[in-house]
């Protein structure tokens, strides 16, 4: 019976690892074509829940232990962008755009999901690493989340998920990330998540490839 529970969770696995793959390259061909950007840009707050979902759905494991961490990483990391956005003192100052759709004190509340997403996805890969420190694991975490920021920020601004004043940014934003990914993966490292087979690698590559291509082409339409 066990044998068989797995086979079929393995399969789910591979549907799941399918779909992140699928809506995240008709995604960046969307996101490619001038005449196509408006309405992709519109599907972005669909696209995030979908990827959302995908890490609920697929987990298996103690679900108490997921829901106390979607809870915890979604109310910090949404505060978090309130008190950045409203102090301009922790990644400078910005303001969101309309992309991720309806704001709560100016900040979507699709960022929380975000860096849930975020968060699951790096802190599994990095599981797989089979580092048995937690705060080595984090570093490493934080480190590959900032080299995705850094190529996340300018498609970000292109495509009005968020502004930088001055449309310049700033050294503070990458430091204020590594320290909220290193205390949100620290917490995520903590609750002891079970390993997913694929999911975690699966969501983080197909989002870093989407922001390395459009990165590469920002400012220019090449297919235009």
């Amino acid at each position: 019976m066990e044998g068989q529970i797995d086979q079929s969770d393995l399969k789910i696995k591979k549907i799941a690892v399918a779909v992140i793959v699928i809506f995240h390259v008709v995604g960046l061909i969307g996101f490619l074509i001038p005449a196509l950007q408006p309405y992709f840009m519109k599907m972005v707050p669909f696209h995030l829940l979908l990827m959302f979902a995908i890490i609920i759905y697929t987990y298996v494991g103690d679900v108490k232990r997921l829901l106390l961490f979607v809870s915890g990483v979604f109310l910090c990391g949404w505060l978090v962008e309130v008190l950045g956005v409203h102090t301009g003192k922790i990644f400078g100052s910005y303001y969101y755009g309309n992309t991720l759709g309806y704001k709560i004190a100016a900040v979507p509340l699709l960022m929380g999901v975000n860096w849930v997403i975020l968060i699951f996805s790096i802190g599994q890969m990095v599981k797989s690493f089979k580092i048995r420190n937690s705060i080595l694991a984090s570093l490493i975490g934080a480190l590959m989340l900032i080299t995705f920021d850094f190529f996340m920020e300018p498609v970000a601004m292109k495509f009005d998920y968020w502004q930088w004043d001055w449309h310049q940014i700033p050294l503070q934003n990458y430091i204020a990330w590594f320290i909220v990914s290193i205390i949100l993966l620290k917490f995520y490292y903590a609750l002891g998540l079970k390993q997913q087979k694929y999911i975690g690698a699966a969501m983080f590559t197909a989002q870093l490839v989407f922001f390395v291509v459009l990165y590469m082409t920002t400012g220019t339409n090449i297919f235009a």
